[in-house]
């Protein structure tokens, strides 16, 4: 007798909607203790902070009436950012011994990356879990050598040509290289949209230039010819130009992101999609800082918990069978797929 699931029936599709459950005061509870005992301990339990806080906005995102689970081990994380650490401080002691050392040392760091953003992601992925069922991620050192360094480089020397390319290959890198329960990931668009994308970023930078230079021109005419009324009209000009860089990079940011998501399929079957609204974007990172600064900080359970929020009303999986079965012959197979989970190479070294 052989245990072999049954091929799961078709059916016809049908959206379910992300949602986030929690509150800017549940998690205030969770962020003041651990900001406390951050403090209190040096900074050593950061790492039991993150934790933490990764399995509230975890446990509190649903999609199909079930939340996911984040099941990282603090020490793990502790490793990594020692690891990371470490790497840092070589490297400016090298600085400091000697220049010849430094860039060797410097070549050497930025071969590292690649390694580190790869365990990282693996990590993650491995200790995060929907209806008991892991991810995984199953990047390499020379995808990520390529999606991070070459691809970014390529950008560069051809003056921003290639830079298009090089993040639908991050993003390809990142997508692609997921699974779930060994069921992949992918994602797959024409170079033209995400060119589209950077083209009309592209114009609106124009725009941007033009509306700082006509904003100091008309503040600097009839001022006198002193350097406090000039500075102001340097002043104004920069505010333009900082609001408009990053509804910019608000604008491509999300842009991309819908783009890569809502053309993501999972299983060859269930499609995810994203709407986030680039306006929105900035209006709530805006003000959020605004809110956090003039709180001094203490808005800022509340400010992620905002854009948690944004985030899962605008995403949605449209799923072409019936999820219950899926998850549930996913998780009868998921003990064949992969290695085994966070293995000892794997680190989180993010903040």
């Amino acid at each position: 007798m052989t245990d072999v699931a049954a091929p799961i029936a078709a059916r016809e599709p049908e959206w379910h909607p992300f949602e986030f459950r929690g509150t800017g005061g549940e998690f205030f509870r969770i962020w003041i203790v651990n900001l406390a005992l951050t403090l209190i301990t040096l900074g050593i339990y950061s790492a039991w902070a993150k934790v933490r806080t990764r399995r509230y906005f975890y446990g509190h995102t649903a999609v199909a009436g079930h939340t996911f689970d984040y099941h990282a081990s603090p020490v793990r994380i502790l490793i990594g950012r020692a690891i990371a650490v470490g790497l840092l401080i070589a490297y400016n002691l090298a600085g400091l011994v000697s220049p010849l050392i430094s860039a060797p040392m410097a070549i050497l760091f930025v071969a590292v990356i690649p390694w580190l953003i790869v365990a990282a992601q693996r990590f993650n992925a491995r200790n995060t879990s929907y209806r008991n069922v892991r991810f995984n991620f199953t990047g390499t050192y020379g995808g990520a050598f390529k999606a991070f360094l070459l691809w970014p480089l390529a950008g560069v020397l051809t003056l921003g040509g290639l830079m298009p390319l090089a993040h639908r290959a991050r993003n390809y890198f990142y997508i692609n290289k997921h699974t779930f329960g060994g069921r992949p990931f992918a994602t797959q668009f024409p170079a033209w949209n995400i060119y589209k994308i950077y083209l009309q970023a592209l114009l609106m930078l124009i725009g941007v230039i033009v509306i700082v230079a006509l904003a100091v021109g008309v503040v600097a005419v009839g001022l006198p010819q002193s350097s406090g009324p000039r500075a102001g009209a340097g002043i104004v000009g920069g505010a333009i130009g900082v609001a408009g860089y990053l509804a910019i990079f608000a604008y491509v940011g999300a842009k991309a992101f819908n783009l890569s998501v809502s053309n993501t399929v999972i299983d060859g079957c269930h499609r995810l999609s994203a709407t986030l609204s680039p306006w929105s974007m900035v209006w709530i990172g805006v003000s959020n800082l605004l809110l956090i600064l003039v709180t001094l900080g203490v808005f800022y359970p509340w400010a992620r918990v905002r854009m948690a929020r944004y985030m899962a009303q605008n995403m949605s999986l449209q799923a072409t069978t019936n999820l219950d079965e899926f998850t549930s012959e996913v998780f009868a197979t998921q003990s064949a797929v992969g290695e085994e989970i966070a293995g000892f190479f794997d680190f989180d070294i993010g903040l």
